[in-house]
């Protein structure tokens, strides 16, 4: 019997802008992690580019991945504001979910249906976790946390 390693696939929130992404393609200079983060090995190589969608651009942008031969991860580096699988970014989300919690609206700049969406996701995560109904503030700040990591601690109300 084969046993295959373990492989993951993490994202990198790097501090970049996305407007110099866009702006500079696939030459923009993304920087090397100098250990991977699964198993702290110091091969990493570039493993070519994936399309991302961000709110505000009609085309993708091209996100750079490091790819470990020691544990076969691959990692995409992914702008640090913008939460894994959404174009919008990290404040965006936030806004538009205390606006909703605390004033029981949306915001008129965001398309309804994407906060809806967002809203619906902060439901079932309390719901699951703490069997309330209306989320609160709180519920907010626990939800992000569990979807980032400490570099976005200023979203956290």
């Amino acid at each position: 019997m084969i046993t295959l390693p373990k492989r993951g696939l993490l994202i990198l929130h790097i501090p970049v802008l996305v407007k110099e992404i866009f702006v500079l393609g696939k030459s923009y200079p993304w920087p090397r992690p100098k250990r991977c983060p699964v198993c702290s090995g110091v091969r990493l190589w570039g493993h070519g580019f994936v399309s991302r969608y961000f709110e505000g651009f009609m085309a993708a942008l091209l996100m750079k991945r490091f790819r470990c031969p020691d544990c076969s991860s691959v990692h995409t580096c992914r702008p640090k504001d913008f939460l894994k699988g959404l174009r919008f970014s990290a404040e965006v989300i936030s806004d538009c979910l205390r606006n909703k919690i605390e004033k029981d609206r949306w915001l008129s700049s965001v398309v309804r249906q994407n906060q809806q969406y967002w809203y619906r996701r902060l439901r079932s995560w309390s719901c699951r976790f703490s069997n309330v109904v209306k989320p609160t503030l709180a519920h907010l700040k626990d939800f992000l946390f569990s979807k980032t990591s400490e570099h976005f601690a200023p979203l956290f109300l």
